[in-house]
């Protein structure tokens, strides 16, 4: 026969407390005596301190510091994560390695030994600190009672627990008996006196708006909502200020990751600088846009295009510019210092923080989640200095820690709580007069679980599994519906934060059909056969809800996006239809003020600008006048190709000091050498030049890159010295200025001509423009043809621009060179014309023009004019020419792409 007063197990202590004031406000006389209300962990707090062994139960902080002391020596717990994972295995199991199992490592495999020894580990420096796992004191005092030494009991338990074995085990020997929801079959219907709804949002980005509706605009009923979602701090960024202006005091309650705090951003921004990551350049820019940076936007930007803009900067360089600017950054970096050295973690360096914490974040809600996320930063430093342990082991800890938090705004509204869902296990009967479940989805309510390394471990060793999630998910649904006192409300979204198809959770279904049970049950008794068989009838279109619950279901599809869109939600009071712009002109924007130009008022232009134009007028808007380019200094095409430009420049000008005419099959063997050098001399004081003019090798991948481009800058002079006998090279990187007055199709001209080959025998020359490859260039004619803007015009410019410097001497093509070609058929590709210059092979025969080359100049001059007629009217049309007019557009969102 029990000894004691009976005792009743909860969940949680709150559901406790619950209890035990619901029952002292019971009218029965003494319905509050002679009974104690414990949660399972109290139960055993309290019996381990009457009838224990001296040693004191384990605290969650100070088993998630000795399990990461001990992970630290162990290769098998060396991934992020491994030491909270094995710390809840630890803790779930400590009464089973207490009794010696898996002692002697028979049939494991060498990985589960290695984490069973890490276990032992932790289990014996438990022991040498007189510290003991709850689960194990548990074993301990059921074989107490089985042996007489602890009296007996009378214990009931009242909800759904997750029980570890050796809890189970002490349940077990004091006889206790499973009352109320503790082993739920199915959900149950609610109260006839709480009103169910349904929410069905086509996306996720709808559901905000209908929650907000619920909330806010369903009369003022609800002097308390509970809103539970999976993530309560998201919903709380997306939905705080709407709930505040409609005059709610807004409460957030739950669990986030502490790397999704602003200091836990910023804690791992610093640890990457400080380690030197390959990342450091995102944390440092991270950092610096993150509030408890302390710098405003202004500040931030500057910092970030000063990191992006020099390729040659290291982690050590970026701490130090972010370290002068930010008071906080030298407070985390102390820190972060600390604990890498495993040395105490200055009070001071917290001290900083706090003040930091406090000033940084005006709002409360903002500053309760980020003194949640410091305080927690504390705790653990403290535990650690408690045990001796090294600062060391918290740095894995914290990668994988959460955060409590619990924090309301000012105001004396309603009360709007937002919390994470493990706010189910402690909600008490109707405690709230609305509940609200954000989403009702798989995700957040399924029963599938995530197997580990430990799953494993756990069956090798022949450990019983934890409880089924089934029964869990159904109990905190159940507390769920049970907690609410006018209305239970349940959200579902088709679809999920990426696009991909949501389905609703079981829990769903189960409970819609226990509501339509009982409502058809309850119409009958009164009479109403057709509102039973409404409730018997579902709605395959509305999830196969019942036909009631579906009926009164609020939707929401894309036809909402206005009101989701923003801050306010507000919905559409008026519109007004404005006349449809149009794309592609400037009207009240005189363009050509905004572009270069002469006293005269011409309009400057460079022979490439204008071939961008031609190839579609809306690129060049975007990518010469808006110029949306970032910071960054790249590695890229573009850089490769203007150190090209510079090798030939060099190489070509050094020839032409030295009195060598041209590269030729007589003295290529003796220049190729000289070339090799001089791209290796050029790449060397590479890093010694202005940041937007350069190319800089950052890393192994960029080397091979420029190893490559040499090879291939090699082998095009051994194809250079294949090309006509009589053309010389005369100019390299020859200039075209604005005092230099030449005037093409109605614009002033101003570029660089990369080379001019010229033969002075016969009073020619020829355009060469260096290209990565010729491949496309090709703008012959044929005879007969009539001219036709061909879609590369920038060398064609040239060479007619050239031809009016006075330069004395007749075009005789205009010529694309490609550096990287690897055959002879390949080099060359443009104009030329076939009587004053012998391709020999290096062109095909769709780059020779049949007709007077003067006259082709011409005619493409006058083609080009008629285009360039409509920039002056401000003409900036969608007009593509050809896909790769497309392929490095900046406009990405451009619906006139056609690559």
């Amino acid at each position: 026969m029990p000894t004691t007063v009976p005792i009743k197990l909860y969940r949680t202590t709150e559901r406790a407390n619950a209890a035990a004031k619901a029952a002292a406000t019971e009218a029965g006389a003494g319905a509050a005596f002679g009974t104690r209300r414990l949660t399972a962990a109290g139960l055993v707090e309290e019996l381990w301190e009457l009838w224990g062994d001296g040693r004191a139960l384990v605290r969650a902080d100070e088993r998630q510091v000795l399990m990461a002391r001990a992970a630290a020596g162990c290769g098998a717990a060396e991934t992020p994560g491994a030491p909270s994972v094995l710390a809840a295995f630890a803790a779930e199991h400590a009464a089973a390695f207490a009794e010696g199992i898996g002692r002697d490592g028979d049939g494991l495999a060498p990985l589960q030994r290695e984490l069973v020894a890490c276990l032992r580990s932790y289990y014996d420096d438990l022991s040498a600190r007189n510290l003991i796992e709850p689960d194990a004191a548990a074993a301990r005092l059921a074989s107490m009672v089985a042996a007489g030494r602890l009296p007996v009991m009378e214990v009931a338990v009242l909800d759904f627990l997750d029980a570890s074995e050796g809890l189970r085990s002490l349940l077990a020997a004091l006889g206790a008996r499973a009352e109320g929801a503790a082993d739920l079959a199915t959900v149950p219907p609610l109260p006839r006196d709480v009103q169910p709804s349904v929410l069905i949002a086509a996306g996720a980005a709808a559901m905000p708006e209908l929650l907000l509706e619920t909330i806010a605009r369903d009369g003022g009923k609800a002097e308390n909502t509970l809103v539970v979602s999976a993530d309560p701090a998201g919903l709380l960024r997306v939905l705080g200020a709407s709930l505040a202006a409609a005059g709610f005091q807004v409460a957030l309650r739950g669990a986030v990751p502490w790397d999704a705090t602003a200091l836990g951003r910023a804690w791992e921004c610093v640890r990457r600088l400080e380690e030197g990551s390959p990342h450091w350049l995102a944390a440092a820019t991270d950092f610096a846009y993150n509030p408890l940076s302390g710098l405003d936007d202004r500040k931030a930007r500057e910092i970030n295009g000063r990191l992006r803009a020099d390729r040659l900067l290291l982690a050590e360089d970026a701490a130090g510019i972010l370290a002068a600017e930010s008071r906080s950054y030298e407070a985390l970096v102390r820190v972060v210092r600390a604990m890498a050295r495993g040395e105490s973690v200055p009070s001071d360096a917290l001290e900083a923080l706090s003040g930091i914490v406090g000033s940084a974040f005006p709002g409360a809600l903002e500053r309760a989640v980020e003194r949640a996320a410091l305080d927690r930063l504390r705790a653990l430093v403290q535990t650690a200095e408690e045990l001796g342990a090294s600062s060391r082991a918290l740095l894995p800890m914290l990668a994988d820690a959460t955060v409590r938090i619990e924090g309301s705004s000012d105001g004396e509204g309603p009360v709007c709580e937002i919390a994470g869902t493990a706010v189910l296990d402690s909600l008490a009967p109707k405690s709230w007069d609305t509940v609200v479940l954000a989403d009702v989805s798989a995700r957040t309510f399924g029963i599938s679980e995530d197997l580990s390394a430990l799953d494993g471990l756990a069956e090798a060793l022949g450990l019983p599994r934890e409880p089924s999630a089934l029964r869990r998910q159904r109990s905190r649904f159940a507390a769920a519906g049970g907690a609410a006192r006018r209305r239970f409300v349940l959200g579902v979204s088709r679809r999920d934060e990426r696009g991909d198809e949501s389905f609703p959770s079981f829990l769903l279904e189960e409970f819609a059909s226990a509501q339509a049970q009982a409502e058809a049950s309850r119409a009958l008794v009164e009479g109403d056969g057709e509102l039973a068989a409404r409730w018997q009838r579902s709605d395959a279109a509305r999830l196969g809800l019942p036909e009631p619950l579906a009926t009164e279901a609020r939707c929401a599809g894309e036809g909402a996006l206005p009101q989701v869109l923003g801050v306010a939600f507000g919905p559409i009071a008026s519109c007004e239809e404005l006349s449809v712009p149009m794309r592609g002109r400037l009207r009240t924007l005189p363009l050509l003020r905004y572009l270069a130009r002469t006293p005269e008022g011409l309009p400057v232009l460079s022979p490439s600008a204008i071939e961008q134009y031609l190839s579609c007028p809306y690129r060049w808007f975007v990518q010469s006048c808006l110029r949306p380019e970032g910071p960054d200094e790249e590695f890229g095409p573009r850089e490769l190709g203007n150190f090209a430009h510079e090798v030939f420049a060099h190489f070509y000008d050094g020839l032409a000091g030295e009195g060598v005419r041209r590269v030729s099959a007589e003295n290529i063997e003796a220049l190729a050498p000289r070339l090799e050098a001089l791209v290796d001399e050029l790449a060397r004081v590479q890093s010694e030049r202005r940041l937007e003019s350069r190319l800089v090798a950052a890393n192994r991948e960029e080397r091979q890159q420029l190893a490559q481009l040499k090879r291939q800058l090699v082998r095009s002079l051994r194809l250079q010295a294949q090309m006509p006998a009589g053309y010389e090279p005369a100019l390299c990187e020859h200039a075209i200025e604005v005092s230099d007055a030449v005037d093409y199709a109605g614009v002033r001209l101003r570029g660089r001509i990369d080379r001019v080959d010229v033969d002075a025998e016969r009073g020619r020359f020829v355009i060469v423009d260096y290209k990565g490859a010729s491949k496309g260039y090709a703008s012959g004619l044929k005879e007969g043809d009539e001219p036709s803007l061909p879609q590369h015009v920038q060398g064609l410019i040239y060479a007619q621009a050239l031809s009016r410097t006075g330069f004395g001497l007749a075009c005789a093509g205009a010529l694309y060179l490609g550096y990287r070609a690897r055959g002879a058929k390949e080099l060359l590709a443009g104009a030329y014309d076939g009587a004053a210059y012998d391709a020999g092979g290096l062109s095909s025969k769709n780059s020779e023009v049949a007709m007077n080359f003067s006259a082709y100049l011409d005619a493409i001059e006058a083609l080009v004019a008629a285009r360039l007629a409509e920039l002056s009217e401000g003409a900036i049309p969608v007009s593509p020419s050809a896909p790769a007019a497309c392929t490095y557009c900046p406009a990405y969102d451009c619906p006139g792409r056609l690559a």
